[in-house]
């Protein structure tokens, strides 16, 4: 059978498509720039397209068994279309990579991500929703101040979360994909350790073999160096918030789900670390 696979160059959908290929399933990707997927070779089928073409993500979904969905389109009426679209080429199996946050409106993450998986149930899809809470690859952000300062920026306080790594909302996506059962299931997923910015930090600058300082910083300051960086100024603040709700200690939650499905400890912050060390040297 052939999954398709949205968002194949971004740190989960690289993992979705590792994991489906090491299952042996046929995979097709759908991407804007086909050049970031040729390091697959022909193991992958690759569909060009974007999300704001409708017709070519329409063609892309045709004969797919399964589609691994990411939050596109804008959001709103573009996401229905897209909704639709997956509806009306088959109804093929759907894993929406939504947000821990979606259970809770409180947050505009959280309700952008609702919002659309409310779509997708609108639209009748056969889908179930993968909820992952922080990832380990947010540290990615703190790659130019440590090569240039020695020093990690830290807008979240002592405030102690449950990163997972990308490699795990990979391997359960994948398992959601490939695996029969009952379809509307939510999965909410974490690390399996509580950690602190000032923890993991420790942990990096170990693994390193080098000093790295964090500094506290407040949030809006964070909030504006996500806008200097590109970050439209409504999704930089919406991620401001749940920082200050991490930083405040109200977002501290730990779930087994990963190990109750795969049977598996979810990876350490430490062994991830040692996986990525290149990316920070």
């Amino acid at each position: 059978m052939m999954y398709l696979v949205t968002g194949a160059t971004g740190n989960v959908g690289r993992e979705v498509v590792a994991s489906l290929l090491a299952g042996g399933a046929r995979v097709r990707v759908f991407t804007r720039d086909p050049g970031k997927v040729a390091h697959w070779g022909d193991r992958v089928e690759v569909a060009p397209g974007d999300f704001h073409d409708p017709e070519s993500f329409s063609r892309a979904v045709d004969g797919a068994a399964g589609v691994f969905l990411m939050n596109g389109g804008g959001g709103g009426e573009p996401f229905r279309r897209l909704a639709a679209a997956v509806k009306a080429r088959g109804n093929p199996r759907v894993v929406f990579l939504s947000s821990l946050l979606a259970a809770d409106p409180e947050f505009r993450i959280g309700r952008l991500h609702g919002d659309e998986e409310d779509a997708i149930r609108e639209a009748g899809l056969s889908a179930t929703f993968v909820r992952p809470g922080a990832f380990m690859t947010n540290t990615y952000q703190w790659i130019g101040s440590i090569k240039s300062e020695g020093v990690v920026y830290n807008a979240l306080g002592a405030g102690e979360f449950a990163p997972i790594a990308a490699e795990d909302v990979g391997a359960v996506a994948a398992w959601a994909l490939t695996t029969p059962g009952p379809v509307g299931e939510v999965y909410e997923l974490t690390g399996g350790e509580l950690l602190s910015v000032p923890k993991q930090v420790g942990l990096l600058s170990r693994v390193l073999g080098r000093p790295i300082r964090c500094v506290d910083v407040p949030v809006e300051a964070a909030v504006q160096g996500m806008v200097r960086a590109g970050l439209p100024e409504s999704l930089a603040e919406a991620v401001g918030e749940s920082y200050k709700a991490l930083r405040d200690g109200r977002a501290v939650q730990l779930r087994d789900t990963f190990e109750r499905i795969l049977g598996r400890k979810p990876m350490t912050f430490e062994a991830w670390a040692r996986a990525h060390a290149d990316r920070f040297a």
